[in-house]
């Protein structure tokens, strides 16, 4: 059964700068909140931290809705075509997505693939020392 939120849980969602609306059932945030959760994920922060970092009192959220805002920003950023804001209704309508990966990013795409790329460097370079490391043993 799917959490409601009550008058005053969507009054105090929706006084937040990064909401864009909230329905009885649903959040949604902002293009503004999902990159600034995409950068600070990328950079190891965990999503509750930045939930609350962000403005939002977490007792408004349950840990499946949580999960859901996280796995819907990390499609969205890893889609090649940008955050959306509102509901996305791109597979009801037929939209293709963009064939080619050519298409403009805004700078806090870049840095946030930036951050992801830096990420992931410094996890090889860990599995390269530990490796190394076993064959000196």
């Amino acid at each position: 059964m799917q959490r409601k939120f009550t008058a005053e849980e969507k009054k105090k969602l929706e006084s937040n700068q990064y909401t864009l609306k909230v329905s009885n059932c649903k959040f949604y945030p902002t293009i503004k909140f999902k990159e600034e959760f995409w950068i600070r994920y990328q950079a190891g922060i965990a999503p509750r931290k930045i939930i609350k970092d962000l403005g939002y009192d977490l007792d408004l959220f349950t840990q499946k809705q949580i999960d859901c805002i996280v796995q819907k920003i990390k499609n969205q950023a890893l889609s090649g075509t940008g955050f959306t804001e509102g509901e996305n209704h791109n597979y009801r309508t037929g939209i293709k997505k963009p064939e080619t990966d050519n298409s403009p990013q805004t700078i806090s795409q870049m840095q946030a693939e930036l951050l992801y790329l830096r990420q992931e460097v410094e996890f090889l370079k860990k599995i390269i020392t530990a490796d190394n490391s076993k064959k000196k043993q």
